[in-house]
């Protein structure tokens, strides 16, 4: 009896370690997935900070949607690139520079969530102004690189 118990113990196990795991193919590394995503988050900080629309929009997903704050919702590459050029890259910042606190990865391996903190450093008539928020963008694993789909940002302090 006690060894039918453990064998059905063990299933039990078995089959509850394997649902805990969802989707996730047993090769896939997470960590590693979760370094991809932080790089491309960088490469989308970095490509920003230089003004470098065309690095921008290599990481931004056809579909994209953004939530600036104090505007509506800018939806495709096309509203995505005016809003860089009218809008993102004539603000006078001259650092933009993020950290993710957290990277959630699906089961599947193909979307993920980041949360993080960013600092904007603005200089405006000549005195340097720093503007510290945060962030929460949503990343897309599309024909192999990871694509930004979503991100809204906010400064935690109200603008003057």
């Amino acid at each position: 009896m006690n060894r039918i118990f453990a064998y059905v113990l063990l299933a039990v196990a078995t089959a509850l370690s394997a649902g805990c795991a969802g989707n996730r193919s047993a090769s896939m590394d997470i960590e590693a997935v979760k370094d991809q995503i932080r790089q491309a988050d960088q490469a989308l900080l970095q490509a920003e900070e230089q003004r470098d629309l065309e690095s921008a929009m290599a990481l931004v997903a056809p579909h994209a949607v953004l939530h600036p704050p104090g505007l509506p919702a800018i939806v495709g590459n096309e509203a995505i690139r005016q809003f860089y050029e009218q809008r993102w890259f004539t603000l006078p910042y001259v650092e933009i520079s993020g950290q993710a606190d957290t990277i959630v990865v699906a089961a599947s391996g193909d979307l993920a969530y980041l949360d993080g903190r960013s600092h904007l450093m603005l200089e405006i008539s000549g005195e340097q102004v720093l503007s510290e928020g945060k962030y929460l963008g949503v990343w897309q694993r599309i024909e192999g690189h990871w694509r930004l789909v979503a991100m809204s940002w906010t400064a935690n302090e109200p603008a003057r």
